[in-house]
């Protein structure tokens, strides 16, 4: 083998250096690379980099200003990389020894680029340029002056390039290729207690509640500084315990390389030796020998001989084992998708490894570290797709406005000690209070303590989060993807009939009994022999409905091994009947040649597994006794067909196969074809497919039976009643979809489905022409496209999406069923809804979802594989159940963050009245009225307020999601203004009063606290406090209803007796604790004065629920808006007579 996959070869070098030229935009100036744009493999992640080169002036000028203020700007300037780019200066990217990267999100890092020597023959460069980003390695191509990812040396390599040389690299290549791709390890660190400690403490939110309590501890606070300390640290242990526990989850899941050895060929003289390597140390080009007894792969790696049963279940999440055979040599580029039948991915454990004759079982090395499979969905988790959703960025803004605020406040505060002489240390304690005050610290927690008991819940549920914040976006699902088969379809298969195609008889007649069928029938072999069946342990295992299909002939299976050694290690597998006439032809032992006739066996010389490129798997049989070898073959109908002969095939063809997909029944097609007698076991071995697989002749119809699951019916039709959008995205066939779509109705009895086709024709501006026609109906789609849904397959959309930008809108706005699908046109799907602005959501339960699930902002598996890890959400129920409880719990969860989110601000707000009012009159709250307050009112409400469970129903109405719009806005406003009012009402009723008399002190810097200014305040703002908790504790529609919040109820009650106590008759040393005004029963006007006081709480109660009811309702604020524009129009815009799909009188509907 070359030193290289690629390098070996100067042309295949060049062209796989840059493998789409598209993909990488390079800006030069004055001859040398400046910047350049790199598109990475994952997500369609787009960075630009720069070259940067680190200046010894600029470092000490930066860090002479970063420690004359205390070191604060290295704090600071850790949210902010980008200042870090004051150190360097401009230079091109070849000269540069630092790299800085800008993400599409314009977040900037700089990352250090390495220079090693090289001694590769066919790479010019002596030494190797590169940098990392990611876990992903970037290295310098000289002739195309820039950076490209070293996994792009790997790519547009043939399989024939590939399948050329067995006998692996020497130890020197081998070292060098080392330098070049780095160590086989995705192995991931497992940060130390201390420094996750020290990334947790210098989070904000840690840093604003520490500095909080230094504060509060200078002002004599320490029932509460203490009690948030407390807190806070239990909260930190908590933070800490849990993103161990992850990252140890994590680096078990990735494991260790380096823990065990593998067997590879080396070239020697004598042609080729093994060595035993340790397993880090495998690079591309290695050629792995596998054992008898299997292995867990450690990298990814091609099959080159041999067959192998593998454990795919890491990937997967499906238990059955996958059949994995060589490839032919050919000039297709080799795709891991395309080619996955024949790769062994990393991770994925080897159960068995098959032979013949001699010869070893040997694989390929592909791609090692985080470039193998598994390697990608490791890096997948370690650096997720960032979304941006609108509640988070309202939150951030609103946090702003009242840092705003509060620096009023602290204006106004410190005129007002000015004036009134005070020292600076009281003026600065005071002034600094007012930022605990408008942004208090418990919000974060407060916030947090909600999403908990909804992922608690969820949890019971059986629904496991990985992601906590995607539960509030869930609350906002507008678009839910789902897959078909063992999503909204049982996952096994159940057998309906075989529809045999026999001459001379009319195509059509249904078979269930396979003893009506002869034996000796091409169907029933081709019936008992196309499959990727495998005995493991005396049992029969593969795909299910491989399985079915067996079983339904009533033959057996016998695989040479130390069970069957009588057979010849030629031939993999023999299939034959269970039972016969005569048992001993079935037995080769009593077989005599002059007295008995030769036994009825089919031996399986070759297998072509399953593609889903191909749509269909093959097999080279041979009924012993032939003189020639036969090839079976089973797939999609359309395609084998297309193998077939047209004399073949019947007239009928059509009419039998849209009869059955249109009734929901997934049908194979089966055909087979006698090959030439001069075609040896050899010369079958090396065939390729391609010229096996036309003229055949077909032999007619597998049908089997895909039941829906009994909860799919009933959600979907709940998601509709809730005007969530549904969608199918499913790899089957376009007939079946929409006929799973109808049984379950995701497709409504009044809509009808459009089908867009390919009509196989060029339309006049040279694209592809496009076939619309209405199932079920015949001519031209005449009503408006509300009336439709769309239809197409993957092969249309990947037309329309290229070709016809124009009528993408209208199939993202109407598309519901999508067929044929591969796994990356299924993200494609998801990423453009999402660029429609759309909250998108995706359920599935397999490999072939894992890219969906994880470009989705609700990605649901439902299943265990470790490739279900990328998802934010597992279900172990395996129906869309789950769906529904996500969406109900994600509406509660909105719903409740915006709850505590506006009661926390009216908090902040009625606090920040409080102060200021109580500075006026040289006074404040007391140290006991503040705990009262921040810890059992306040915080106590908080909790409860999280405490709310979900709705019953989904409702058509869905929660707000943005905290600045007008109808979140108006309403706090006007309670915000109601509060401040009331507190003014309540001391002008104070001033009113014949007996009330201003407290004049001589001490500037002394405050009074138990006097009649703080005693009114304090009640009236405590029952403010209560008033607002229970006015946001409104349940219905999102929430259970308020009465069925016990917390929140209890929190109520228990605390207004405390308060009306506290008013009307508290006790004496109540009184002395929380500094106020002692009741003296004697004088009656203030005896009157205290239920006048009273008065005002019922009055707040009434109106703050009139705001709530009225102005908080989205649909009515809605309703009116529309009602003054609809009054405000002159006229009404027309509408649209026709959708822009349909194309202009266009009889054959060709565009």
């Amino acid at each position: 083998m070359c030193l290289n996959l690629v390098l070996c070869c100067k042309y295949q070098y060049v062209t796989a250096a840059m493998p789409n030229p598209t993909s990488t935009t390079v800006a030069v100036v004055i001859g040398e690379t400046q910047w350049q744009i790199l598109e990475t493999n994952s997500d369609e992640h787009i960075i630009k980099i720069h070259g940067l080169r680190y200046s010894k002036c600029r470092a000490v000028l930066f860090h002479t200003f970063c420690i004359g203020l205390c070191g604060i700007p290295y704090y600071v300037f850790s949210y902010y990389p980008r200042c870090h780019r004051f150190k360097y200066v401009n230079c091109s990217l070849k000269t540069a020894d630092t790299i800085g990267l800008t993400d599409e999100k314009k977040f900037f890092q700089v990352e250090k680029v390495t220079d090693i020597d090289l001694n590769l023959t066919t790479y010019k460069d002596s030494h190797l340029r590169y940098f990392m980003y990611q876990r992903n390695r970037y290295v310098w191509i000289n002739d195309q002056s820039s950076f490209v990812n070293v996994q792009a040396l790997n790519e547009r390599v043939t399989m024939g390039f590939l399948l050329e040389n067995i006998s692996g690299i020497n130890k020197r290549q081998q070292q060098e290729l080392m330098k070049l791709y780095g160590p086989n390890s995705a192995e991931v660190e497992v940060k130390s207690y201390w420094t996750l400690f020290v990334n947790e403490v210098f989070n904000p939110f840690y840093l604003f509640q520490m500095f909080s309590i230094v504060l509060w501890s200078l002002d004599e606070y320490y029932q509460y500084a203490t009690c948030v300390f407390i807190l806070s640290a239990w909260s930190c242990m908590q933070a800490l315990h849990l993103t161990k526990q992850m990252s140890r989850n994590l680096h078990d899941m990735a494991g260790n390389t380096s823990n065990f050895t593998v067997t590879v060929l080396r070239p020697s003289r004598g042609g080729r030796e093994e060595c035993v390597v340790n397993a880090t140390r495998l690079v591309p080009g290695d050629v792995l020998v596998l054992p008898p007894d299997g292995l867990v792969m450690p990298c990814d790696a091609l099959l080159l001989t041999g067959s192998c049963i593998v454990n795919e279940s890491m990937l997967t999440g499906e238990s059955v084992p996958v059949m994995k055979g060589p490839p032919c040599p050919s000039t297709e580029v080799y795709c891991k998708d395309s080619h996955k039948r024949h790769t062994l991915f990393a991770g994925t454990h080897i159960i068995q490894t098959r032979f013949y004759g001699n010869n070893q079982v040997l694989a390929k090395v592909l791609r090692t570290g985080f470039y193998t499979a598994k390697g990608e969905l490791i890096r997948s988790i370690l650096f997720p797709k960032k979304f941006e959703f609108q509640f988070h960025k309202d939150a951030a803004k609103f946090v702003f406005f009242m840092v705003v605020i509060a620096a009023v406040g602290m204006s106004y505060a410190i005129s007002l000690y000015v004036q009134r002489g005070s020292n600076l240390y009281t003026m600065i304690l005071r002034t600094l209070d007012i930022v605990t005050i408008v942004v208090p610290p418990a919000l974060p927690a407060a916030m947090t303590a909600g999403i908990v008991s909804n992922q608690r819940r969820l949890r019971k549920n059986k629904i496991f989060c990985l992601s906590p914040p995607r539960i509030i976006i869930s609350g906002k699902l507008q678009v839910m993807c789902f897959d078909k088969t063992g999503t909204l379809t049982e996952d096994g298969l159940d057998f309906y009939a075989v529809i045999p195609n026999y001459t001379g008889e009319r195509f059509g007649r249904r078979v269930v009994d396979v003893n009506l069928l002869s034996a000796k029938s091409p169907l029933v072999q081709a019936l008992a022999s196309c499959h990727s069946l495998t005995s493991i342990q005396g049992q029969l295992k593969g795909d299910p409905l491989d399985l079915k299909m067996f079983e339904f002939t009533q033959w057996i299976l016998e695989e040479p091994g130390p069970e069957n050694t009588r057979y010849d290690n030629l031939t993999p597998a023999i299939v034959k009947p269970a039972t016969a006439q005569d048992e001993n032809l079935q037995n080769l032992e009593n077989y005599d040649p002059f007295t008995m006739e030769m036994p009825y066996e089919v031996g399986l010389l070759r297998r072509f597994h399953f593609s889903s490129s191909q749509q269909s798997m093959g097999v080279i049989a041979r009924v012993l006794g032939q003189p020639q070898m036969v090839y079976f073959v089973k797939g999609a109908p359309e395609k084998v067909a297309s193998m077939c002969s047209p004399e073949s095939l019947p007239e009928n063809f059509n009419t039998i196969l849209n009869e059955y997909t249109s009734n929901g029944f997934r049908v194979i097609g089966l055909a087979h074809k006698k090959l030439d007698r001069k075609m040896k076991w050899a010369s079958a071995q090396k065939v390729k497919r391609d010229t096996l697989e036309c003229d055949m002749v077909f032999l007619g119809f597998l049908v089997m039976q895909n039941s829906l699951k009994p909860e799919t019916t009933q959600v979907i039709k709940e998601l509709h009643e809730a005007n969530m959008r549904q969608v199918m995205v499913t790899g089957d066939n376009i007939m079946t979809a929409m006929s799973v779509a109808r049984g379950c109705f995701m497709v409504q009895p009044h809509q009808k489905v459009l089908l867009i086709t390919l009509s196989g024709q060029i339309a006049m501006d040279n694209r592809p022409g496009l076939n619309m026609e209405v199932v079920g109906e015949t001519g031209s789609p005449k009503m408006s496209m509300d009336n439709y849904v769309i239809a197409m397959e993957g092969k249309t959309w990947s037309v329309m999406r290229a070709q016809y930008p124009e009528l993408m809108p209208t199939v993202l706005t109407k598309g519901m069923i999508f067929g044929r699908f591969g796994p990356d046109q299924k993200t494609q799907l998801i990423t453009a809804l999402q660029d429609e602005g759309l909250i998108v959501g995706m359920c599935g339960d397999g490999a072939n979802d894992c890219g969906a699930l994880k470009a989705a902002h609700v990605g649901i598996s439902l299943s265990e594989a470790d490739a279900s890890v990328a998802a934010p959400f597992t279900s172990q129920e395996q129906n869309i159940r789950c769906v529904k409880l996500l969406a109900l719990e994600g509406r509660c969860a909105l719903s409740t963050s915006f709850a505590i989110f506006k009661y926390m601000a009216l908090y902040s707000f009625i606090q920040f009245f409080s102060i200021l009012i109580l500075y006026n009159y040289y006074s404040i709250l007391g140290n006991y009225q503040f705990l009262y307050i921040d810890l059992i009112l306040t915080f106590l409400l908080a909790l409860s307020l999280g405490r709310a469970q979900p709705g019953p129903v989904l409702t058509k109405q869905s929660p707000p999601v943005s905290l600045v719009a007008i109808s979140s806005i108006l309403p706090l406003f006007l309670q915000v203004l109601l509060v401040l009012l009331l507190q003014l009402a309540a001391l002008y009723l104070l001033k009113a009063q014949h007996w009330y008399k201003f407290e004049e002190i001589e001490d500037k810097n002394e405050e009074l606290i138990g006097s009649w200014e703080n005693t009114v305040i304090f009640i009236v703002s405590a029952f403010q406090y209560l008033i607002m908790g229970g006015v946001y504790a409104k349940g219905w529609p999102f929430r259970q209803p308020f009465c069925s919040n016990y917390y929140m109820v209890a929190s109520l009650v228990t605390q207004s007796i405390v308060l009306f106590v506290l008013l009307l008759v508290p006790w004496k040393w109540l009184c002395g604790v929380m500094q106020l005004q002692m009741v003296d029963y004697t004088d009656q006007a203030k005896c009157i004065f205290r239920l006048y006081v009273l008065l005002i709480p019922v009055l707040h109660l009434i109106l703050s629920l009139g705001i709530e009811a009225t102005l908080s309702d989205t649909a009515k604020f809605s309703a009116l808006f529309a009602m003054i524009r609809r009054r405000c129009k002159d006229k009404e815009e027309p509408k649209p007579d026709a959708c822009p799909l349909w194309p202009p009188r266009s009889p054959a509907h060709v565009c």
